[in-house]
């Protein structure tokens, strides 16, 4: 697991196109610093390239949009 804050970055992981409907790979450690931990193992498809293979967790491209 790896920790970062949301605001700077701009990870898979953390974005509502990226496919976890549990939200599974992500946990919060501090929410009201935005403080977060993810598994940057993790994998699964994005809305915006459905016919792509799967995506990293810590990737990242330009449609990115915040889902926390």
């Amino acid at each position: 697991m790896q920790q970062v804050t949301v605001g700077g970055c701009k990870f898979c992981a953390f974005c509502v196109h990226w496919y976890d409907p549990t939200n599974s790979a992500i946990k919060p450690i501090y929410p009201a610093s935005n403080h977060w931990e993810f598994d940057n193992k993790a994998e699964s498809y994005c809305a915006i390239h459905p016919f792509k293979s799967k995506r990293k967790a810590f990737q990242c491209c330009e449609k990115w949009e915040s889902k926390v």
